[in-house]
């Protein structure tokens, strides 16, 4: 009841899209909200800052972006989640469907996320733009390197770190209390109920499922 009493609000609020033509600029108070859709490439990078930008000149109440992507550039996703969090305004995604990949290190900068009943959100290992391994050197480096930020990034918007490293690294177990959630030896990929199931009173990553914002 309260996943849905949430949505609604949510709907209730929204009165434009930041940066969609043809749409009422938003006013004080209202939901702005941004899709985030396709590659994670610069162009995302600058769409998103503008529609931080305008929603926070205009004193949005929050801002939701609607994720469908399966992933993109590691420069990029490091650019946009510094740019989510520095944002003074409550952030949600809304991954309708995909949280891919860069996608999920994204999401993971942002305070609240909720899913669709058939998506997805996991799998960041880092990989050569041929979608090759990285040679093993500079893979142990970046792993290492982008486990501390996605870690960082989850602890600072309310998340469990450990989730958030192992979308990562596949060496990463993820326990609760005496439960083993993942094991050892593939990067964490995780659907919309798997997400949303309750482990000592609190949902594993994700606040619910809604069909739409």
């Amino acid at each position: 009841m309260r996943t849905k009493l949430l949505i609604a609000i949510l709907v209730c609020s929204l009165a434009g899209i930041a940066t969609a033509p043809g749409r009422e600029p938003i006013r004080k108070g209202d939901v702005a909200a941004v899709p985030l859709r396709g590659e994670v490439a610069p162009s995302m990078l600058a769409f998103l800052r503008r529609a931080v930008k305008t929603a926070e000149s205009n004193e949005a109440s929050a801002i939701v972006f609607e994720m469908n992507t399966y992933g993109g550039r590691l420069d990029t996703a490091a650019d946009i989640v510094n740019a989510l969090n520095q944002t003074k305004i409550p952030t949600y995604t809304f991954i309708n469907t995909n949280a891919g990949s860069a996608g999920a290190i994204i999401a993971i900068a942002t305070q609240h996320i909720f899913m669709a009943p058939v998506s997805a959100i996991g799998a960041a290992a880092p990989i050569l733009p041929t979608g090759e391994d990285l040679p093993s050197t500079a893979k142990e480096k970046t792993i290492s390197y982008w486990s501390a930020l996605i870690r960082g990034s989850a602890i600072k918007n309310g998340h469990n770190p450990d989730i958030a490293e192992a979308f990562m690294n596949k060496d990463k177990e993820v326990k609760i209390g005496d439960r083993v959630v993942h094991p050892k030896g593939a990067v964490l990929t995780l659907n919309a109920q798997e997400a949303t199931e309750q482990i000592n009173g609190k949902p594993l990553l994700v606040e619910g499922i809604a069909d739409s914002i």
